[in-house]
């Protein structure tokens, strides 16, 4: 791969591959680095996506709220406000529990998220009729 000609010699890759090159700590530190920051973004990914209340929101209140036929942004209002509370109410784990019991049909984790749904729905449907 021919770039230039500086003084009737040829620069490329290869003959500053020669003039500068990367000794094999070098190579494994960019390496490492690149794999860290890479391993980084993929862990912070999972874990969100891990998350239960992350959870509930995508796999259950939207699609739920969209099913009664309120649009997507009236679907995501509800469901914002809805995880806010939960999260102020619940730490990770105790809604982790709460969430497994609601999926495996337990009534009682039913209507305690459904409770929560409800008073945001109120809220925020309230805050869109009279906003005009």
């Amino acid at each position: 791969m021919e770039v230039r000609r500086v003084n009737n010699k040829s620069l490329s890759f290869y003959s500053l591959r020669r003039k500068y090159p990367m000794n094999k700590t070098y190579k494994l530190l960019v390496g490492t680095m690149l794999l860290l920051g890479l391993n980084t973004v993929s862990l912070a990914q999972n874990a969100e996506a891990a998350n239960p209340f992350t959870q509930f929101y995508n796999n259950n209140c939207v699609p739920e709220a969209k099913k009664v036929g309120l649009t997507q942004s009236e679907a995501a209002q509800i469901c914002n406000c809805t995880v806010k509370t939960l999260r102020e109410r619940y730490s990770t784990e105790a809604f982790a529990a709460l969430y497994t019991q609601y999926r495996n049909g337990d009534n009682t984790a039913r209507r305690t998220l459904t409770r929560y749904g409800e008073t945001c729905s109120q809220d925020v449907l309230d805050d869109i009729l009279w906003e005009n």
